[in-house]
């Protein structure tokens, strides 16, 4: 015999919509510290411009993961207690990314004089075109997350215990 569900689907998963906002940040946060360490120390065999046509700031879940966990904190009803700092924190992950990715993007812009054969040049071609394209992603789903911090009031402050005296 099967117990019945006494619960719907979507009330059982509420429960972890802290734990998933918190988990998605914090993943995208230390995949851009590691992306920086693995950048910037150089390894053997490698240069400043090998490691930046290679650097993964602007992979695919750092496109995406900030503004999924924004959409849980905020879209589901009810809405988490700390939605405004959740979207401020995707929007420094955001800003974090098209910073790194747009510096490395140009430095990297260097190894791609060397192209020879036609096959080269439609790999670099390809590797410029949807790089400008994920640059163009981070900045869109970042001005998502910024609209949702706006309509969230917009300033993150502190509590009144906590403002310096007078």
């Amino acid at each position: 015999m099967t117990t019945p569900v006494t619960t719907s689907a979507d009330q059982s998963v509420k429960p972890l919509r802290l734990l998933f906002t918190l988990a998605l940040l914090g993943y995208v946060a230390l995949h851009l510290g590691f992306q920086f360490l693995n950048w910037v120390l150089p390894a053997e065999n490698t240069t400043l411009i090998s490691r930046s046509q290679s650097a993964g700031f602007l992979d695919l879940f750092v496109m995406s993961f900030p503004l999924l966990a924004v959409l849980i904190a905020t879209h589901v009803s009810p809405q988490l207690a700390g939605s405004k700092i959740f979207a401020l924190v995707a929007l420094i992950e955001y800003g974090v990314a098209i910073l790194f990715g747009g510096v490395t993007f140009l430095i990297g812009l260097g190894g791609l004089g060397w192209v020879d054969t036609f096959p080269e040049a439609i790999d670099a071609l390809g590797h410029v075109v949807l790089t400008i394209g994920r640059i163009g992603l981070i900045a869109l789903a970042g001005y998502a997350v910024l609209r949702v911090f706006l309509a969230l009031g917009g300033r993150v402050t502190l509590p009144t215990g906590l403002n310096p005296p007078a």
